[in-house]
């Protein structure tokens, strides 16, 4: 089953149950804790798609469980989707739904060959997947984000990001447990002279720029394993996707050089924008513009979702999934023919020539991360997915709002597979790209003080449910 169909299935009853979490934290004290797991437990079985079960057989019960769907949207609609902030309507349709999902159950079990373990592990339990979308240097209190949920008690299992969400994301990805002495570590190394350089560069994956970005150079160590390797996807603790846009040849409206010296005039080491730095924005705007120009000489190549990118290196990931069109330019240009390779036969499978900005084709990659958890990436299928987008369009930033705009319909098509939509609204300049530790301390504390109010939601949607007992 692909995203949109699960989605399909599965939306209605999510958003019922969201109702169910948010009245229930309005008035904790209305039901009681039975009642709550019985409602949301019937809510949870009624939207089941695909089932993984000990033998690692993949169940679809979604066509069986119609009827039951049906039935439990009809009752618990009138209920949840108006203004009325009691449970008690949608408790009083319980033991109707509570017998009727038994029985389901009942068929179930005895119908397919899936384990009674494995059917309430889908049912009850809920994993975290967190999304963090591009947007240059207002991205980098996302880590504040992690720290908060980790606190909670919420490890996510899976991450996907884009841009500057794919670098913030690699970083939670490096281990189960939050780490933020790492992320501080990284602040400390960067600086423009280390990770940004104005200067001649082979370009053979990527489209050349002015700025030349050089993760290795300040994070290379930092993404290195115990024998000498640099970290792949397949080694990450965590899973991780990183969007990039493939582009085909057609979707180059000018020739290379166009691009590589497009900010020639405009940079020097420290300062991004020397001169008017809207019509700079302009100019970058009119470049976005012509390669959506030909959305069907793009492709959405994300990282981390099949078994050859599983190969691939975290580092060389996010770098193209950061690289602006005519402003940073991102390469492999080393020694390295094992990635070489990966990404020759990359390019082949998907026709194209270059790897670029993941943004131009999906800067908050909500679908993808959906799409992973729903083939099983994760064994439960059951997923609450946190978004979060550090470039919705604000007042502060509206020397922006041209590319925000731009990207505003990839986003939008993104947001209906997220169950919590997070934006953030205190967070540093987009062109901020190489910030100093105190200001990534102070972006990530902005952005644990505004989610903070939004824990609880999170933590009871992710909370293990208790199973529902028999008669």
């Amino acid at each position: 089953m692909d995203a949109q169909a699960a989605l399909d299935i599965r939306k209605p009853l999510d958003d019922l149950d969201a109702a169910v979490v948010r009245r229930h934290l309005a008035r904790p004290d209305e039901v009681s804790p039975p009642l709550l797991d019985g409602l949301r437990y019937v809510l949870s079985f009624a939207r089941l798609t695909t089932v993984r079960g000990a033998d690692g057989a993949d169940h679809a019960l979604a066509p069986a469980l119609g009827p039951l769907r049906w039935k439990v949207l009809e009752a618990l609609r009138p209920h949840l989707a108006g203004r009325d902030p009691a449970l008690w309507g949608a408790v009083r349709e319980l033991p109707e739904l509570v017998a009727a999902t038994r029985a389901a159950r009942a068929r179930v079990l005895a119908h397919f060959p899936l384990d009674r373990a494995s059917l309430e592990a889908e049912v009850t339990t809920r994993p975290l997947v967190i999304v963090s979308g591009g947007g240059g240097g207002s991205g980098y209190g996302y880590p504040g984000a992690f720290r908060l949920l980790h606190q909670a008690g919420l490890e996510p299992a899976l991450l996907a990001g884009t841009s500057i969400g794919s670098l913030m994301g690699m970083f939670r990805a490096r281990t189960r447990v939050f780490d933020g002495a790492a992320l501080v570590e990284a602040a400390r190394r960067l600086s423009w002279n280390t990770v940004f350089r104005v200067l001649e560069m082979e370009s053979r994956y990527g489209i050349p720029a002015t700025l030349r970005l050089y993760l290795r150079a300040a994070l290379g160590d930092l993404f290195r394993q115990p024998d000498g390797r640099a970290t792949t996807f397949r080694d990450l603790p965590i899973p991780l996707l990183i969007v990039t846009t493939g582009l085909t040849v057609d979707a180059l409206k000018h020739d290379l050089s166009y691009y590589e010296h497009f900010l020639d005039d405009a940079v020097r080491p420290g300062v991004l924008w020397r001169t008017s730095r809207l019509r700079r924005l302009g100019q970058l705007a009119s470049v976005f513009r012509d390669f959506l120009a030909t959305p069907e000489a793009m492709r959405e190549v994300v990282f981390g979702a099949d078994a050859h990118t599983m190969d691939a290196d975290v580092l060389d990931a996010a770098g193209f999934s950061s690289a602006v069109p005519g402003v940073i330019h991102y390469d492999v240009v080393r020694d390295d023919q094992r990635m070489k390779r990966l990404l020759d036969d990359l390019y082949a499978a998907w026709g194209i020539t270059r790897l670029t900005e993941g943004g131009l084709v999906n800067n908050l990659p909500c679908r993808p991360a959906y799409a992973e958890v729903m083939k099983g990436r994760v064994t439960r299928r059951n997923l609450f997915l946190l978004s979060l987008d550090c470039f919705s369009p604000k007042p502060a930033q509206l020397g922006w709002f041209p590319l925000q705009q731009i990207v505003r319909p990839n986003v939008k098509a993104n947001l209906p597979y997220a169950h919590l939509a997070f934006e953030l609204d205190r967070r540093l300049s987009p062109v901020n790209l190489v910030p100093d530790v105190q200001q990534v301390t102070m972006a990530m504390g902005w952005t644990g003080e505004e989610l903070a109010p939004q824990l609880p939601f999170i933590r009871e949607s992710c909370r293990t449910l208790a199973v529902l007992p028999e008669a």
